[in-house]
């Protein structure tokens, strides 16, 4: 009898598996017979019904013509789960290496804990095949699920070594409009990941995205690539079918919640669809191709199609009118309900206007009770220039100090009067005192090491950050350890570095600056403030370039000086770093950080107001 090692037995269950005919069960098929929602997962757990225009998609995955799909979509389609559909699908009927990247490595492990383990748990068919990562085997971890005749990785877009040593018949790339502009020094994720997929002949590429920015976004660049599918669906009046347009939903005058699309087709007259015939509709479109098909099919779905309640058009309706109010929010809605890219103003923000429309309150002062103040402090090789900021409901905030703190970085004095400035009392109309909650300093310059000794005797209200200019960064990032020392010694524990997400914050900022009226987001400027300041504030604008064909965006310097920009930039990183999302504004007590009104309070050093020591 020949006797077989488990390696052997393995490699042979490999082959028998590879050389086995095709499935006869397409993919749509097996998920209506075979997949489950979990309860960690899904608002409604059970057995899987795929949405009309999901079956589209998932009938393209199984037509051996194609080799590539795109979908640009908004939230709540199902994109997610039609991912995991295909993990299911392969570990149980067609066995081979898959490869999902998410934008993170974070957000890979949260990927393969709150979606995969849920889903192999719950599919009869798949329990079994994969170990839990909890085994001790490294074929099954995290981010690596053996299987037979497969495997599963997980890789995350910013793991410079993430893609090496892989090699894949299906890459799934989710929310690529999420993805660092690069893996590291590694280049594209796009071209790293379909490299993996080289050696096979039936390969499949699915690339699928909430779109961002015009001109940046991946997903927009490959859906025009496709052949650009649309879903059409039929009017229940006319019969004619269209593509439901946001353009075309209409609703009374202060009632969106009777939101109704109109009717492309006017020959009978103009006649409106009721958002009670949705389903019917959308049960009766199909998928209708808008450019020739070279092997590359791409899909483009919004929210207005879905069956989710919050989709409904009455409500769609309703968000847009609450997000066009605020720049920021109208991009959110636009990228995420709508599925369309934002197009960045490229021109710069006028900084006459912003002096232009500055307020009768006094600097040094609180100007609305209900609020915290952070600060922000850039250090030059001359000098600390210094913002102060009070933030209320909505990120709406009131600038309170700007000034400078002239002198060498590296001599104590400097940082002293620096403490004059975060230490000091800042009073409001009622006479309570607020006092600065959270300080960030940047540390990228050449006083580094005089920046950590500052922040670690000060640890928590004062912080060291360093700007990160790569876009998509969070504003303030998880901090990292590093060494401190004094004298040449190195001192016990060294000081927490946070990152900051420096082109992120900008974008925000200069999103704010040029809304016009007081609202949530609003900048406040107080009268009084020296040209400069603004100047400096208005420094920069957003450009495109291209970096080995990729398109790159990037601030710029239009003006020598800029350090009011990086100071509100560092400012604002203060206020999220305080939480300031989640303060209840309507439970404070006029006093930031519940501090009262303090009589006996011993005198800080004061600055001159928005001057200059």
């Amino acid at each position: 009898m020949l006797l077989a090692t488990d390696r052997n037995a393995d490699f042979w269950a490999s082959v028998i598996l590879n050389l086995a005919p095709p499935p006869n069960l397409s993919l749509y098929e097996w998920a209506e017979e075979k997949f489950y929602l979990s309860a960690e997962s899904s608002a409604e757990p059970g057995k899987w019904h795929a949405f009309p225009y999901q079956k589209g998609i998932m009938d393209a995955y199984s037509n051996p013509e194609v080799e590539k799909i795109t979908l640009m979509k908004s939230s709540r389609i199902g994109y997610t789960k039609i991912l995991n559909i295909i993990v299911g699908y392969h570990v149980d009927k067609d066995p081979c290496n898959v490869l999902i990247v998410q934008p993170t490595v974070e957000d890979a492990e949260g990927h393969s804990k709150d979606e995969l383990a849920p889903m192999i748990r719950d599919i009869p068919c798949l329990t079994g095949k994969i170990a839990d990562s909890k085994t001790r085997d490294s074929n099954n971890t995290i981010l690596k699920k053996s299987f037979p005749g497969g495997r599963l990785y997980l890789v995350g877009a910013n793991s410079a070594r993430g893609f090496r040593r892989i090699s894949a018949r299906v890459v799934l790339f989710d929310e690529v409009d999420g993805y660092p502009p690069s893996a590291g020094q590694e280049g594209d994720q796009i071209w790293l990941g379909t490299k993996r997929t080289e050696c096979y002949w039936n390969r499949k590429i699915i690339t699928g995205s909430t779109p961002t920015t015009k001109e940046l976004s991946r997903v927009e660049r490959s859906f025009n690539e496709s052949d650009q599918r649309f879903y059409y669906v039929p009017c229940p009046t006319c019969k004619t079918f269209q593509t439901l347009e946001f353009g075309n939903l209409r609703w009374p005058e202060g009632e969106p919640q009777h939101a109704r699309f109109k009717c492309i087709h006017e020959a009978e007259g103009v006649h409106f669809i009721e958002h009670s015939k949705k389903r019917d509709m959308v049960e009766g479109g199909d998928w209708r191709a808008s450019a020739d098909f070279y092997g590359h099919a791409g899909f483009f779905i919004w929210a207005a199609y879905s069956y989710a309640p919050n989709a409904a058009w009455g409500i769609l309706a309703k968000d847009f009118l609450e997000a066009k109010k605020n720049r920021e929010t109208l991009r959110t809605y636009k990228n995420t309900v709508l599925a369309q890219t934002w197009e960045e103003e490229g021109e710069q923000v006028e900084w006459s206007r912003l002096k232009a429309r500055s307020e009768q309150y006094e600097t040094l002062s609180v100007p609305v009770p209900e609020t915290i103040l952070t600060a922000g402090v850039d250090v030059q090789d001359d000098r600390l220039a210094i913002v102060v900021r009070a933030w209320g409901k909505g990120e709406e905030s009131w600038l309170i100090f700007w000034g400078e703190v002239w002198g060498d970085p590296g001599r104590k004095e400097v940082w002293a009067h620096l403490d004059g400035i975060l230490e000091r009392g800042y009073q409001d109309k009622n006479g309570d005192q607020h006092h600065i909650v959270s300080a960030a300093v940047d540390s990228g310059g050449h006083h580094t090491q005089a920046v950590y000794n500052y922040a670690r005797n000060r640890i928590p209200k004062v912080i060291a950050i360093k700007g990160n200019p790569n876009p998509g960064r969070a504003v303030i990032g998880k901090p990292t350890k590093q060494d401190v020392s004094f004298m040449g010694q190195a001192i016990k524990n060294g000081v927490q570095l946070w990152p900051v997400g420096s082109d992120t914050a900008k974008g925000v900022i200069f999103g704010r600056l040029r809304l016009t009226e007081p609202g949530p987001g609003y900048y406040h400027f107080p009268i009084g403030l020296e040209d400069d300041y603004f100047l400096q504030l208005t420094a920069e604008k957003l450009t495109i370039r291209y970096v080995k064909g990729f398109p790159k965006s990037e601030w710029v310097k239009v003006r020598k000086r800029n350090e009011a920009i990086d100071c509100e930039t560092y400012c604002y990183a203060a206020a999220l770093r305080a939480g300031l999302a989640v303060i209840d504004f309507d439970k404070t007590s006029g006093a930031s950080n519940g501090a009262k009104k303090e009589q006996k309070q011993k005198k800080a050093t004061k600055p001159k107001k928005g001057g200059r020591w």
